[in-house]
């Protein structure tokens, strides 16, 4: 229903870039649904996390992509203002995400999740 709506663009914006910019948002979104393991999907990734880690990453030039693609100074500076924002909660969610990494010696999203028990009988550790 988003992308079926009538479109405003602003009179001074790069069309091209304005239009594109969602589109490749949505489909950087739809990439991480094939990262998930499930019990029909055939191909084992070793460094999923990593994988993981790369592409939340590629958020960052959505977001300046689409301040830049405006041709607005205060949209521009917003989406900078955005982008670095999103660069400090990524930190720490690679941060918390490499923590049980690093307990269990993998970095494949199969593997943390069948030796999670472990890491729930961990917990009480903590407090």
């Amino acid at each position: 229903k988003l992308f079926l709506k009538e479109t405003i663009k602003p009179q001074h914006s790069n069309n091209i870039m304005f239009t594109i910019v969602p589109v490749l948002g949505f489909s950087l979104a739809l990439m991480f649904w094939g990262m998930m393991s499930s019990k029909y999907i055939s191909y084992y990734l070793l460094f999923s996390l990593l994988l993981f880690f790369c592409m939340t990453s590629l958020n960052v030039y959505v977001i300046l992509l689409s301040g830049w693609a405006s041709n607005s100074m205060y949209a521009f500076l917003g989406a900078l203002r955005a982008s670095a924002q999103t660069i400090s909660y990524e930190i720490s969610m690679i941060v918390i995400l490499l923590f049980p990494a690093f307990l269990q010696w993998t970095f494949s999203w199969d593997n943390m999740f069948k030796g999670y028990g472990v890491m729930i009988l961990m917990i009480p550790v903590g407090v």
